[in-house]
């Protein structure tokens, strides 16, 4: 794990202001960021824990632990529950063969509940 940790901050050359890419392209190899991950990033950037803590704690798109290959993240809002979400979320179920709020046996999808994200406006009933 280290190893591939370090690879994608050699790639950014040790910036520690690509810190959103870093974490983006760290999940993407490892599928989530761990406090012992985030350690290892703030190690190797020279900054404190707490910087890449808060920045991996405040998007709901970075995950503490593995989120299946491909995370689905379904909006829970009033305006989806009327536009028929709790038919989406059946599809979505179906299809991956687990509940939302987990991930798939296999680890290939996982689904989530997510807060609005402001594409409310564009949702058209067919």
């Amino acid at each position: 794990m280290e190893n591939r940790i370090a690879a994608v901050i050699k790639r950014y050359g040790g910036d520690e202001t690509r810190l959103m890419d870093l974490l983006i392209d760290i999940q993407g190899e490892l599928s989530f960021l761990s406090h012992g991950i985030t350690a290892e990033i703030a190690k190797a950037l020279n900054i404190p824990q707490v910087d890449v803590e808060q920045t991996v704690s405040f998007y709901h798109f970075f995950a503490r632990e593995p989120r299946g290959k491909f995370a689905v993240y379904l909006n829970d809002s009033v305006v989806a529950d009327f536009c028929g979400r709790a038919e989406v979320a059946r599809a979505f179920e179906a299809a991956a063969g687990c509940p939302f709020g987990t991930v798939s046996s296999d680890g290939v999808a996982g689904l989530f509940h997510t807060a609005c994200i402001g594409m409310s406006t564009r949702i058209q009933r067919r």
